[in-house]
């Protein structure tokens, strides 16, 4: 149904869902006094942290920060959008979800479509235990791949009998289900008869591809033998865009307990035979290298992902692809690693080989993001005197300038390449800037020079270069996995810096395409979210300080967050964060504290003493902000002739203070 979910009813299902019976339904609860304790679902540790207020209807965990409603706890716990929490928690409700009216998306849009993909995929998996010819199938499954009826089930494996039209004539008996059959891509149209089709997918393992909520929306077709291609895939239809989807994910989100990191490997195989054998949150991408929307979706659920590859040539030149894909979009808190498998060696043959916990010590010794970078930086240079060190700090820094300002990762790895290269911080970063302005950079991420302060000597200086606006993050959307590609493209690196990474890509075969760029990860937080965390976790806070107008009145959003906060516990001074959730209908308040509250400053801010002291500063630096603003208008309004009388100059001399207090 299209639309969005309308407030109401968000309110009237969270007021009949208890978040007691919720979470006792999924992990261990052992009640403490008036709230309930146990082991925290999101983070591995030894003794309980997770509290649960039954009266509140709030968790918070004070080992990771993760925290909110019963809705939150569902949407981090099963792995689900949203809109897939609402649905799941008003199931158990007895409750249908009510959508107002508006655009549907192009799953709704495409429903027809997905009823003729998902009957496709019953019948293949009917011909695998019913077909005449079963036994090749049933033979080549487990006895030439090892794998157990359990895990073909889990996986959805079927079976495409030989013949020319086994599914067009069991789905396709109307002419509207030929049609979405064929924009499915499950038929193709003979070329001298049009209006007549036959089947895509014959005599071959089928393995379908399901999107995060287990719709399936593709296909993959293995041959038996040395047919060509070994692998036929779907083509890209209303509902599959294979740069953007992963196999494996939804099984990966249903059967790991614990999904703190995923593995990408190669191939639909791979991911079977590692889940056959007790590593579940392997996934493959679709005949694509990986992208930046394959790794920031991966954030989305993990906080680590390890990108596993052959260690021959092509593997190495595929994990440079895959780093390059992974800069654009790191986070703080968040890992890329790299593990390179044995010459000759997949993960299928290796953890056959090994086993399991052979296999998780290879995660464990994953190469770090930062040794690979500089590993391939260092490849690159062929001198070894100051020459070939300088070619060494331009290469890396060239890579490291792709990871947004504004992360602590990026600075950790310009001070360790300081410590390799000899060379200054600073240095670096100006040097960097120059040969960045050679070619077109990620959007966003273009290195900026360095701000000269300058003094004021009695004459009257350009007020231009002093136009100051404090920067500001913004809130990822915590309820979607659409990524959203920039416009911009990869920037195109210098000289030798592309050539070995040029021809081979991840996924063996395939011809690689760039993908667009996306938009920078998610900031560390700015002052002024560090005030509403502070808020939030110490509402009392709240009743002893004072917003002026000038600061409540501005449209920045994050600026309007904080003051909703504070307006809510100034009014309600016995009131905490769990019933500002829950009498809260403004989903960017709502998304914007569920961020704060798991961003790993809340553990820190829990603890402070001076949280009131806290906010007050930040108040005091809104303003100064405003009045720097304001007088820099003022000033420029009049034009530097006009500034002559004796309190033009003297705001003058206070704003050049302004101002070199914020660059100091």
């Amino acid at each position: 149904m299209a639309g969005r979910i309308p407030d109401q009813f968000i309110d009237e299902l969270l007021a009949r869902t208890d978040l007691t019976d919720v979470v006792a339904s999924r992990i261990s609860l052992k009640k403490t006094g008036q709230n309930y304790s146990a082991l925290c679902p999101f983070h591995n540790e030894k003794s309980p942290s997770f509290s649960l207020n039954p009266n509140k209807q709030f968790y918070y965990c004070f080992g990771c920060g993760a925290g909110g409603n019963a809705i939150s706890f569902v949407m981090e716990h099963d792995h689900l959008d949203f809109v897939d929490a609402i649905e799941a928690l008003a199931k158990d409700a007895g409750m249908e979800v009510p959508r107002e009216q508006g655009a549907p998306d192009r799953y709704e849009q495409n429903a027809e479509l997905l009823k003729r993909l998902s009957e496709s995929s019953q019948f293949y998996q009917q011909q695998l235990t019913q077909h005449p010819d079963k036994k090749k199938a049933t033979d080549y499954l487990s006895k030439d791949r090892g794998l157990s009826g359990q895990i073909a089930k889990v996986f959805g494996i079927g079976y495409a009998p030989p013949g020319w039209d086994n599914l067009l004539k069991k789905i396709g008996t109307r002419a509207e289900s030929q049609e979405q059959l064929l924009l499915g891509g499950m038929l193709i149209e003979k070329k001298d008869q049009p209006g007549h089709y036959y089947d895509r997918f014959r005599d071959r393992i089928i393995f379908p591809i399901r999107d995060s909520r287990g719709r399936v929306i593709a296909f993959g077709g293995r041959a038996f033998g040395d047919e060509k291609p070994k692998y036929l895939n779907s083509p890209e239809t209303p509902v599959f865009q294979k740069s953007q989807e992963l196999y494996g994910l939804f099984e990966a989100k249903q059967n790991t307990p614990v999904l703190d990191q995923i593995i990408v490997v190669e191939g639909y195989m791979d991911v079977i035979v590692l889940a056959q054998h007790g590593i579940t949150n392997a996934v493959a991408t679709l005949g694509t290298s990986v992208n930046n929307q394959h790794i920031r979706k991966l954030f989305k659920l993990v906080s680590k992902v390890v990108l596993c590859f052959d260690g021959d040539k092509a593997g190495r030149a595929a994990a440079i692809r895959g780093l390059e894909a992974s800069l654009p979009v790191m986070q703080d808190e968040k890992q890329v690693r790299f593990l390179f498998l044995p010459e000759g060696e997949d993960p299928d043959s290796l953890v056959r080989k090994e086993g399991k916990d052979a296999f998780h010590r290879r995660l464990e010794d994953a190469s770090s993001l930062s040794h690979v970078l500089f590993d391939h930086a260092r490849n690159q240079v062929t001198l070894g005197d100051e020459e070939g060190e300088a070619q060494f700090a331009r290469n890396a820094m060239e890579m490291i300038t792709q990871i947004p300002k504004e992360l602590t990762f990026r600075s950790v790895l310009i001070r360790q390449l300081s410590d390799q290269s000899g060379i200054d911080s600073e240095t670096l970063g100006n040097t960097v800037f120059k040969t960045r302005r050679q070619h077109t950079p990620t959007e966003g991420h273009e290195a900026e020079p360095p701000q000269q302060i300058q003094h004021y000597d009695g004459d009257t200086p350009d007020l231009s270069h002093y136009d100051y606006e404090p920067s500001h993050g913004h809130y990822d959307d915590l309820h979607h996995y659409t990524d959203h590609a920039g416009p911009a493209t990869q920037p195109k690196t210098q000289g030798s810096f592309k050539k070995p990474f040029s021809k081979k890509p991840f996924s063996k075969g395939k011809f690689y395409n760039d993908e667009p760029a996306l938009p920078p990860a998610a900031p560390s937080l700015s002052r002024i979210k560090q005030a509403s965390l502070c808020l939030l976790l110490h509402p009392h806070i709240a009743h002893e300080i004072e917003l002026p107008d000038p600061i409540i009145n501005q449209a920045n959003e994050e600026l309007q967050v904080f003051c909703k906060i504070w307006r809510y516990f100034e009014k309600h001074p016995n009131k905490n964060t769990g019933h500002l959730l829950g009498e809260t209908t403004d989903k960017i308040i709502i998304d914007s504290i569920y961020a704060l509250l798991n961003h790993k400053d809340a553990i820190t801010k829990q603890k402070i003493t001076n949280a009131q002291q806290e906010v007050l500063d930040t108040v005091l630096a809104l303003e100064k902000n405003l009045g720097l603003n304001s007088s820099i208008a003022r000033l420029k309004s009049k034009g530097n002739e006009s500034i002559k009388d004796n309190s033009s100059k003297q705001e003058l001399r206070n704003l050049m203070d302004l101002i070199r207090q914020k660059k100091s």
